[in-house]
């Protein structure tokens, strides 16, 4: 087999054969497309095909039979690179050739199993080439192994879901906000005051807090965004239901290497859960598991709408800390949905115990 990256190949596409990849490469300073081709491919992690749409017959270069695992020299056809898709992502790889056929580019990522038995992650793209009737007459590809960026895209997501489940398990909210100190608030903070995005920007965001504590911690963030130290302030926050609560804020600079800052990363956090963490105290009657709940709505005869109403926690809520426990739960719901079962009468121990109080 041939290979369109093979120097006799190349020479037959300068002399412009029809239908050959480099029928219509431009020499630039003297140096052939092919050249730059060899130079990516060398890196081991990227090959290249081609096929006639009219009769299936493909070409590729070396560097598509590396990523394949293929050592030895072969032909090349798009159904043995459908073959080594992994079962699992097959599904999602059924309507490839198809789509190729009809003049649709394609790129999908999807994991293969190389001749040399491994797993590999891939990325395959697709362009097709029109005839002068513009009929899709061959289709240009390349096969990437992507298994790298997708290992590090992973731990990226497990990292991000850690943060945000040790961030969810004590803040309220997460806030950030620009180099220049201009907030820019989460979802959390429509759900917490009820301002929508529109009635936050631009500063409004401060009509949220009590008059009294306004003037502050403006001075206080003022003063922490000048000098790049961190911030803390104590506010009363009114709430979507209209009612003012005390919370405590606090963020920190991100910088860059050179000292310039990036952002600021901050949190805003129950003022009595904030004392308690301040105090190294255990949060009192927040523990419950899953089982407990369950146990105890069977116990009371409740619906997780009973369990809403007494504890004033959503039924959405209920039903993911049932599936999920405290893992993303923040403390002062599982405090409510405790404090409403224990004014029934439950008793609640240590691991999954539960009993029915005295009459």
């Amino acid at each position: 087999m041939r290979s369109f990256l093979e120097p006799s190949a190349q020479a037959e596409a300068n002399q412009g054969q029809d239908g050959d990849l480099y029928a219509t490469a431009r020499r630039v300073s003297g140096v052939s497309s092919a050249h730059f081709l060899k130079l990516l491919e060398e890196r081991g992690t990227t090959g290249f095909w081609t096929c006639d749409l009219l009769t299936g017959q493909c070409t590729s270069s070396p560097g598509l039979l590396r990523v394949m695992g293929l050592e030895t020299p072969q032909p090349f056809r798009m159904q043995d690179l459908l073959d080594q898709v992994h079962p699992e992502d097959r599904s999602r790889c059924e309507d490839l050739w198809p789509l190729i056929r009809s003049g649709v580019p394609v790129n999908r990522n999807f994991r293969i199993i190389r001749g040399d038995r491994t797993v590999r992650w891939v990325e395959f793209r697709s362009e097709v080439v029109l005839d002068a009737d513009q009929r899709p007459v061959r289709a240009i590809g390349l096969l990437q192994d992507v298994s790298q960026e997708h290992e590090n895209r992973q731990a990226l997501d497990e990292s991000l879901g850690r943060y945000r489940a040790l961030i969810g398990s004590v803040a309220t909210m997460e806030w950030r906000a620009t180099a220049s100190g201009e907030p820019v608030f989460s979802n959390g903070w429509t759900a917490l005051t009820g301002q929508r995005e529109s009635e936050f920007l631009n500063g409004n965001w401060v009509s949220a807090i009590h008059p009294d504590d306004r003037e502050p911690m403006m001075a206080a963030w003022q003063y922490a965004v000048a000098n790049l130290t961190p911030y803390e302030a104590d506010q009363r926050i009114r709430k979507a239901d209209g009612e003012y609560e005390w919370f405590h804020a606090r963020a920190v600079p991100i910088l860059h290497k050179s000292g310039r800052p990036h952002e600021w990363l901050g949190m805003i956090i129950d003022h009595r859960e904030f004392k308690r963490l301040a105090n190294g105290k255990p949060a009192v009657g927040t523990t419950l598991t899953p089982m407990q709940i369950r146990a105890g709505r069977a116990m009371l005869q409740w619906t997780l709408d009973d369990l809403s109403r007494e504890s004033g926690v959503s039924v959405s809520s209920i039903r993911r800390i049932e599936g999920e426990g405290e893992r993303s739960t923040r403390p002062t719901s599982l405090s409510a949905i405790r404090q409403a079962l224990e004014r029934h009468g439950l008793i609640f121990s240590d691991g999954n115990g539960i009993s029915m109080g005295p009459a």
